[in-house]
């Protein structure tokens, strides 16, 4: 994002974290995972409609309008420049004592100095943007990360693993 001239601040998951952010102006836009989005209006006041959707229709249709290029050229410019993301993401079944063994992990548990050949670069149990506990582990590489926490709304362990370039993103698994 640096090199976008712009701020990127990570929070755990729920849009309680960057709520906050919204209203003082400090965050212009926050997006989660479960494809929730809020934005800052014109005037600086922060815009939100339910997890529907519409906001991010309508940022498309102004991208579009503005630019004259549509929302896919942009990824793709963007693909080429920083390189093709990709994602993966498990979920599992779990009882309570499972999801909370999870939350309990701590950094000192991993012993890998390594993620898909890359060398970890850090352990997280805390958001940095926040320092709030994301309830789980994250593991990061210069290239990309692995975190494990349990879902806050299922009942249900969440692996997710993002940003490794595609050819390394199966051997994480």
């Amino acid at each position: 994002m640096n090199d976008l001239g712009r701020k990127l601040v990570e929070v755990p998951v729920g849009f309680k974290w960057f709520v906050d952010g919204l209203f003082d102006g400090s965050f212009g836009f926050g997006g989660e995972e479960s494809a929730g989005a809020s934005f800052l209006r014109f005037d600086g006041t922060p815009w939100s409609t339910d997890k529907d959707g519409i906001i991010m229709c309508l940022l498309a249709a102004e991208i579009t309008a503005v630019t004259g290029k549509n929302p896919q050229e942009h990824y793709n410019e963007l693909a080429e420049r920083f390189g093709a993301p990709s994602y993966n993401r498990l979920q599992a079944s779990a009882t309570s004592a499972q999801k909370a063994a999870l939350s309990k992990l701590s950094p000192e548990m991993v012993s890998a100095d390594t993620l898909a050949g890359d060398p970890i670069t850090a352990r997280l149990t805390a958001a940095p943007g926040n320092g709030a506990a994301i309830g789980g582990l994250k593991v990061m590489t210069d290239n990309g990360w692995f975190a494990a926490r349990p879902s806050g709304t299922r009942r249900c362990l969440q692996d997710l693993l993002r940003k490794l370039p595609r050819r390394r993103a199966s051997q994480a698994d």
